[in-house]
């Protein structure tokens, strides 16, 4: 299952200088797609160690992205880059979320952004600030009959757990 692109606001850049400050930023473009998951991190999660590549269509980006199956192909979760891309746009549109929480993650700031309801759809997109002007888009969705009983929020979180500090330094 790929990330859907109505997650985001619609505006895919933010001007210089107007991101979080990161004490110790990645860079996720800096590796392949799907080298962002390491092999243990995938198997910890319940989905295969090998992703597929494809293209997140979020606000129109068209970035790469890499999706993780569990094998029976109901589960997955999904990492994408955002270059030119802030946590501050998600905070001023934060009305149009159903599903709205930041926090962090490793120390990174993370924005939980959702136009539905995480455990009615089985499904959950978040935002993680790896460096000032980049964000790491983590998708997860859980099987029909887990909907409303887990949570894609935590799958969606633990991928980032168990990634970010795998990330090359900016």
């Amino acid at each position: 299952m790929q990330p859907p692109a109505t997650e985001g606001s619609g505006d895919s850049t933010t001007p210089a200088g107007s991101g979080e400050r990161i004490a110790n930023p990645k860079d996720a473009t800096a590796v392949g797609v799907c080298e962002l998951l390491p092999a243990e991190a995938a198997s910890e999660l319940g989905v295969q160690q090998q992703g597929e590549k494809s293209t997140n269509e979020l606000g129109g980006s068209g970035t790469p992205a890499c999706t993780w199956e569990s094998r029976d192909g109901l589960t997955s979760v999904a990492l994408s880059p955002a270059p030119d891309r802030s946590v501050r746009i998600y905070r001023k549109n934060r009305s149009q979320y159903v599903d709205y929480e930041e926090f962090e993650v490793g120390g990174y700031p993370v924005v939980r952004a959702n136009k539905v309801k995480p455990m009615e759809s089985g499904s959950c997109g978040m935002f993680i600030a790896a460096q000032e002007n980049q964000l790491v888009q983590s998708f997860a969705a859980v099987p029909a009959e887990q909907v409303g009983k887990s949570d894609p929020c935590s799958l969606a979180e633990k991928a980032l757990e168990l990634s970010v500090s795998s990330w090359p330094d900016a």
